[in-house]
């Protein structure tokens, strides 16, 4: 019979391991929260030594897959949480739902992204006990990277937050250009996870068995660092400047609650097009993401005027504007861009905003959503392979929105453009962290291409970015005027436009045959 002493004694362990349990599910949280602070505006990405340097240290004390996916999920929401919470300005100011439902369906997003940083832990765990001899933080790097990819593919994906967008304002921001994004993900990856693991491991078996088996990463990482040092200080011209457009970029400032309102249709049309004559000196002029509410097929008649004036004046116009295909009965909607003037073409955005612009798997989430009342539009998506936009002679290749964070996106369209742009209207978003990301953003996709990437906005943040990532000019948020200024034209392709992947495939690849040669040495 068990005495009342035993049975104090194992409810005060159990008590005990509860609360260590919280203790730990505590600092996953922060330590994801503050991993927030290396991204847009913040740009403190040391911080993300201790959001990687707190996952390896929480893998240390991880005992099944179970509790591995915890940890992991705990990280990621503490990431997420600070670092998309601007979701929740749109839902809770824009989507017609009530505070609580806008926390809960914020909760849920972050939640849905969080699940993958909780795969890559069960993932490292069970790679760990399959190779032992192998450091944990290079286990923890190659799953990351893995489940992030997913994160960036599943329903279109979101691939905001990857951790490569930390290393902006580092020395492997040079590195863009070679291989892109994913090659700097997986650098940061492997930067920030590095000295835990290194630490943890000399605590166990000596600075000498420590070094020695993370010798791979070390190598990596130093060398890495050191090829971005020397493209900072002796940096390649990848492309050629062959021509300069000048461009004006108008910034119209409408208010999200304000915007769709039919009465406002007109005015709005007219403020827009009394900015543009200001600037017919202008190649370009260029209006936000749908600047025009108005459907594609019912402007298009009372524009032949306007778009005389334009051609003329040897300006293109391009604006973003609804516009809809009937085929077969049926109207699809599409989100567009249309160029007018001395330009012409059409874009249709071909990478829809999961649960905002498309709803996955419609048929069994779209009822539940029914039922809480949360209003969201379907679009359609555009086709591949559409053709740039002209501007005269050159080609301007457009992405709306959100796409500008698909790099594949990008590269796909690069080689046939002389200049790439963006309109957005994050108005959305109000006065969050989410803009800024965005740009960001953007400021990687021109650096990796090589190409001047035009930003046009609703309320901010116009931008106008180089061939090398750097804000050459810039309106301020929530202000209603206009940007001009030249815009180089580039041909030509860096590494990571005609390779892609192949140079962190490559990586992969090297990092993995030195590393089982590493683990034979370190197991003899």
């Amino acid at each position: 019979m068990t005495s009342p002493l035993n049975l104090l004694t194992r409810q005060l362990f159990r008590f005990s391991a509860m609360k260590n349990e919280i203790i730990l599910l505590f600092l996953a949280l922060f330590c994801g929260a503050v991993g927030a602070l290396g991204f847009s505006p913040f740009h403190i990405w040391p911080a993300l030594f201790l959001s990687f340097g707190g996952a390896v240290w929480l893998l240390q004390r991880v005992n099944s897959l179970k509790q591995a996916f915890v940890y992991g999920f705990t990280l990621g929401l503490g990431v997420f949480g600070a670092g998309v919470s601007w979701v929740y300005v749109s839902i809770a100011q824009y989507g017609q739902v009530g505070i609580l439902i806008a926390v809960l369906a914020t909760l849920l997003f972050v939640a849905v992204l969080a699940v993958f940083y909780g795969l890559a832990f069960q993932l490292t765990w069970w790679a760990k006990h399959r190779l032992p001899n192998w450091p944990l933080a290079l286990l923890l790097s190659f799953s990351l990277l893995l489940t992030e990819f997913l994160r960036s593919t599943v329903f279109t994906g979101f691939p905001w937050l990857l951790s490569g967008y930390a290393l902006h304002h580092t020395w492997l921001f040079e590195l863009a250009p070679l291989g892109g994004i994913w090659l700097l993900t997986f650098l940061a990856f492997l930067t920030f996870s590095l000295p835990a693991s290194v630490f943890t491991h000399f605590r166990l078996k000596g600075l000498t068995h420590s070094l020695t088996q993370h010798g791979g990463m070390l190598l990596v990482v130093t060398l890495a660092w050191g090829v971005g040092l020397y493209l900072s200080v002796a940096p390649q011209h990848w492309v050629k400047q062959f021509d300069t457009l000048q461009v004006t970029l108008v910034q119209g400032n409408i208010s999200q609650d304000q915007k769709w309102l039919p009465q406002n249709a007109e005015p709005m049309l007219n403020d827009y097009l009394a900015a543009s004559f200001e600037h017919l000196d202008s190649n370009l002029i260029v209006w936000p993401e749908t600047a025009v509410t108005y459907l594609h097929s019912n402007i298009a008649p009372y524009f032949t005027e306007f778009s005389k004036t334009f051609n003329d004046t040897n300006t293109t116009l391009v604006t973003g504007i609804p516009l809809t295909k009937h085929l077969h009965g049926k109207t699809d909607f599409y989100n567009a861009v249309w160029a007018t003037g001395q330009g012409s073409g059409q874009y249709l955005k071909q990478r829809l905003v999961p649960f905002g612009e498309y709803i996955p798997l419609q048929s069994l989430v779209g009822k539940v959503l029914d039922i809480f009342g949360i209003p969201l539009e379907s679009f359609q998506a555009g086709p591949a392979n559409q053709p740039p936009l002209q501007v005269g002679k050159h080609s301007l290749s457009t992405l709306i929105c959100y796409e500008v964070a698909y790099p594949s996106l990008v590269r796909k369209v690069t080689p046939e453009s002389d200049i790439l742009l963006t309109v957005s209207n994050d108005a959305w978003f109000g006065d969050s962290i989410g803009p800024w990301q965005h740009l960001e953003i953007a400021q990687f996709r021109a650096k990796e291409s090589g190409r001047y990437l035009l930003r046009s906005t609703n309320t901010g943040i116009t931008a106008v970015i180089n061939e090398q990532g750097v804000i050459t000019e810039s309106l301020p948020q929530f202000q209603q005027d206009t940007l001009t200024t030249n815009a180089n034209l580039f041909r030509g392709m860096t590494p990571y436009i005609r390779y892609g992947n192949t140079l962190v495939l490559t990586l992969l690849i090297l990092l993995c045959l030195l590393q089982l040669g590493l683990a034979r040495k370190s197991a003899n």
